[in-house]
């Protein structure tokens, strides 16, 4: 793309004019159009030429339209409500400081040069098995400039990511990948050992040297490099007050943090992709390939959690497990020992919070069932049972149900594709038994007729119009392979005419958002 390319630059209405005359900030739904209109045009020249580098992307990255954009998305997110180490919050730009002199401002930096990411504010999170993990939580300033890096680099990155990789990606789920692993497990593909792996720290992990050369496969432009670099140098700032220096990885809980992970893992997707691809060069060369006793294997991956599927012997799929090491290294990442194993499908696994295993159906050929995992499970109950212990007792029932349901309602919906219409009714009972005893301690001296009389003495427990959500009416529905031509917001259809494929389930969006808290 040759500097000052006119092109990209079209506005929403249809005529031409260059971006970087520094137009004036806009209504919203404006500057959403011209956003996608530039990340259509993006997207579509990286597709048609895969040795396309790109060579003039700053002026989009400082674009006011993007800008706003970014400002947008950025406030939606309840982490705007967190602080970095500036303490700014999303209340004080709007409230005090003024969100047209928040951006100009920005802009002006962008423009001249002088912008500097300032460290991350380092948090632990407790997991589950006493493990910690830490969250980088960026300023509001450098979360916005991530958004709008985002914003220009995502739709060119994408059009080069594996078609089986689902974490972290527009219009993917992890029901995509739950979904693939099933269709080549069952007939009459029938792929029956699973290699399970795991990364071991994967966001703090990543080299950086292999990562910023995996970026200019595509990138050229030496100050959007120069930009991403200095966010990867940031460092941070740990819950003691020291400041570190840190010389791999990209912290997690950055807003261009996945991208950069995806682009990392193109090192491992590359890899398989092209074996597939030659395995499939003409019809019937994958099942010439087993006649002769050789394995076809595919990978499925969400982020740093993925599948090997492998058809052939278990020697086979051991020896496939023993390439993953020397193919992560590339990138500085390695295999977690305890997370990694290989695995028939009939003895079953576990995946993003399904149980996948293939069962006998009597007479007909055996079926391949995905079930909720004992340790999601686990995990839901002991988010119900923590809401209803006795130090909440103080609530009115109206405010636990109001943080009560949209736990119980999210976990329902994410596993809603699942044979999991038992454990909705066991989910179901195990709330509404521990909304029922968090009565009787908050009432200790009430009778359980007045209880009943009070908050409802059939049905679920309620009060001011709210009642508890029952999972067990959440209606179980069957989520079919999409294939690899997955809709993202900047494709309708291909070279060849072939149209993509959408979600046709109308909680898409709402999938999207509840899947990282559930499968984390």
């Amino acid at each position: 793309m040759a500097k000052g390319d006119s092109r990209l630059a079209a506005p929403w209405d249809g005529r031409r004019s260059p971006v970087n005359v520094g137009a004036p900030w806009m209504e919203a739904d404006q500057a959403e159009a011209r956003v996608l209109h530039v990340q259509r045009k993006l997207h579509k020249w990286a597709s048609t030429d895969t040795n396309k580098r790109f060579r003039d992307l700053w002026n989009l990255v400082h674009d006011p339209a993007t800008l706003q954009v970014a400002w947008s998305r950025v406030r939606q997110n309840r982490g705007s409500r967190t602080a970095g180490i500036d303490t700014f919050t999303r209340h004080n730009v709007e409230h005090r400081y003024g969100v047209d002199r928040f951006l100009t401002e920005l802009r002006s930096e962008l423009k001249t040069g002088t912008f500097r990411p300032l460290p991350v504010r380092e948090r632990g999170i407790p997991k589950r098995g006493g493990k910690v993990r830490y969250l980088g939580i960026p300023t509001l300033k450098d979360r916005v400039v991530q958004m709008a890096l985002k914003l220009v680099l995502e739709p060119v990155f994408e059009a080069d990511f594996y078609a089986s990789s689902y974490g972290y990606r527009p219009g993917r789920r992890a029901q995509d990948a739950v979904a693939e692993i099933v269709h080549f497990a069952n007939p009459p593909s029938s792929y029956e050992w699973v290699v399970e792996a795991d990364i071991e720290a994967c966001f703090d992990s990543i080299d950086h040297v292999a990562l910023m050369h995996e970026v200019e496969r595509r990138i050229a432009d030496r100050r959007v490099l120069r930009l991403l670099r200095a966010f990867l140098r940031a460092g941070v700032m740990t819950e003691a007050g020291r400041f570190e220096r840190r010389v791999t990885g990209t912290p997690q809980g950055g807003i261009i943090s996945p991208l950069l992970a995806n682009v990392a893992l193109t090192v491992l997707d590359r890899e398989f992709k092209r074996r597939w691809q030659e395995w499939s060069r003409y019809t019937g060369l994958r099942q010439h390939m087993r006649r002769k006793g050789l394995p076809t294997y595919r990978l499925v991956r969400f982020a740093d959690d993925f599948v090997v599927m492998v058809k052939g012997t278990r020697a086979q799929a051991e020896a496939v497990m023993a390439e993953l090491p020397e193919i992560l290294a590339r990138v500085g990442l390695s295999l977690s020992g305890a997370k990694t194993r290989l695995t028939h499908i009939d003895q079953g696994f576990t995946f993003l919070g399904f149980t996948i295993i293939r069962k006998a159906r009597g007479k007909r050929l055996p079926c391949v069932y995905t079930f909720v995992s004992d340790e999601a499970l686990a995990s839901v109950k002991w988010k119900v049972k923590a809401l209803t212990k006795r130090g909440t007792t103080s609530l009115a029932l109206h405010q636990l149900l109001r943080a009560l349901n949209p736990i119980v309602r999210g976990w329902a919906y994410y596993f809603r594709f699942a044979s999991a219409k038992r454990t909705f009714a066991y989910l179901g009972y195990y709330a509404w038994w521990r909304v029922r005893r968090w009565l009787r301690k908050k009432h200790p001296k009430a009778t359980w007729r007045w209880i009943m009389r009070r908050y409802g003495a059939t049905g679920p427990p309620r009060d001011a119009g709210m009642a508890l959500f029952n999972p067990a009416t959440v209606r179980v529905l069957r989520y079919r392979y999409r294939g690899g031509k997955i809709a993202t917001p900047w494709n309708d259809v291909d070279a060849k005419g072939g149209r993509f494929r959408q979600m046709s389930f109308d909680e898409a969006e709402f999938l999207g958002r509840v899947q990282e808290s559930l499968v984390g």
